[in-house]
């Protein structure tokens, strides 16, 4: 006959046994939390160097440089001689061209009589150049009708290069031009292109310049 007192005992030690696996088991060690991630590293890029010594430097004009009448000496009167109120209109045209005035600058012209038919050729010398400002004068009475041209006119260095910077919007600009002051003519492209640089980026804009047959001028992107 089996002794209960014993088959208790060995109950409960089953069960304690089996507590203590069980204990055991829970009184293990935790888990190592993971680690967080390196968080990652901010690079600043460096604003590239912008190489502006092929350019010529200048303030951005308000406006693009022109020349108006009032800039001018005086026109003569109706009562003047006709080859001296054409030789003013000579200057003007020659100055506007130019977009400044040249104090010194004078202008000439043979004398007119204002017949239809008859050609003329006034000389306007500016900025020590001479310029020539042809006439066929169309028909003539108490109104005389002419026909102008001015042949070349002044395209000067700084002038271009400041309507250029109005135009680009920067202060590093550069024509080559041969000289500070090249011919150009009317209604054509002038003989030489131009550069701009944009100074944030570091590009560069390559321009031709248009004049019209005012003596306008005008940039176009190549």
């Amino acid at each position: 006959m089996l002794n209960p007192a014993l088959t208790r005992r060995i109950t409960l030690g089953v069960a304690a046994a089996g507590s203590t696996l069980v204990l055991a088991a829970c009184g293990g060690a935790a888990p190592e939390p993971e680690a967080a991630p390196e968080a990652a590293e901010v690079t600043e890029e460096e604003t590239p160097e912008i190489d502006t010594a092929d350019f010529n430097q200048g303030p951005i004009p308000d406006a693009a440089p022109e020349v108006t009448a009032e800039d001018l000496p005086a026109e003569p009167d109706s009562s003047a001689p006709l080859g001296d109120r054409i030789a003013w209109e000579a200057l003007e045209q020659v100055s506007i061209f130019a977009s400044v005035v040249d104090p010194d600058a004078t202008s000439e012209c043979p004398e007119i009589a204002g017949t239809e038919g008859e050609t003329a050729t006034c000389t306007v010398n500016f900025l020590g150049e001479e310029f020539e400002y042809a006439i066929t004068v169309e028909s003539s009475g108490i109104l005389v009708s002419y026909q102008p041209q001015l042949v070349d006119g002044p395209l000067i260095r700084e002038t271009v290069e400041d309507t250029l910077r109005v135009q680009a919007d920067t202060e590093y600009v550069l024509c080559d031009m041969e000289a500070d002051l090249v011919r150009g003519e009317p209604d054509t492209d002038a003989p030489f292109t131009c550069q701009a640089l944009d100074e944030a980026t570091g590009e560069v804009d390559e321009y031709t310049l248009s004049i019209s047959m005012y003596g306008a001028f005008t940039f176009f992107v190549v």
